[in-house]
């Protein structure tokens, strides 16, 4: 059964704001408020803010009244991606993102977008435990960085035809916590599992930074 939504709205100059998600994540829903609320002066049909790895958007729905969408990154269909009402998927990744990277002591979080490409081995969709990296080597100008690979990595060489590029959203559908690990910066990856971020490592010296779970 789908658990019910709620509506958080917040008066913000001369219009409401609304967003709709899952009770459990009203503290995120405001926080995602006051963000929207720094713009007071600019608010109209249209408007986007990025956060984490993607926008969200203000939809008119009526006089002085605003909803707020997010790219539908639970889509079977990529190339036509639309936007959704139910933020709950976009606020737990925006959530989790913000609270990995925070655990990293003196280093600042770095960008991605959700469409941004990850090279990722094939069997990664079959596995308990996976292997991310990011390094600042950039093949195409939508590389990520990050490469994931299974938990632990074999000994044998990889050959070229193993490895696909895929969104990082659509990185949601092999593993959510993939998505929460992704604006770790360059030098820096994690191991995860089906259920938590297992740790964060730190690559230039291939050991772990920040023990988990996160």
């Amino acid at each position: 059964m789908t658990l019910p939504l709620r509506e958080f709205s917040r008066r913000i100059g001369s219009t409401t704001v609304t967003v709709e998600a899952r009770e459990q994540l009203g503290t995120q829903a405001d926080a995602l408020l006051d963000i929207v609320a720094a713009y007071a002066d600019e608010l109209r049909d249209g408007f986007s803010v990025q956060a984490g790895w993607g926008p969200f958007r203000l939809v008119a729905r009526g006089e002085d009244r605003f909803g707020v969408v997010a790219p539908d990154f639970a889509t079977k269909t990529p190339d036509r991606m639309g936007w959704v009402g139910d933020l709950t998927l976009a606020l737990w990744v925006l959530n989790g993102q913000v609270t990995v990277a925070r655990r990293l002591p003196g280093a600042e979080p770095q960008p991605v977008h959700f469409n941004d490409t990850v090279l990722c081995w094939r069997g990664i969709e079959n596995a308990e435990r996976l292997i991310m990296s990011r390094t600042a080597r950039k093949d195409r100008a939508d590389d990520s960085g990050w490469y994931i690979d299974v938990f632990p990595q074999p000994r044998e060489s990889r050959q070229a035809h193993e490895f696909v590029r895929w969104p990082a959203f659509q990185l949601l559908g092999v593993n959510e916590h993939i998505a929460r690990a992704l604006l770790l910066p360059v030098g820096y990856g994690a191991v995860v599992s089906a259920t938590r971020t297992d740790a964060i490592t730190d690559l230039s010296t291939t050991s772990v930074a920040v023990r988990g779970p996160l």
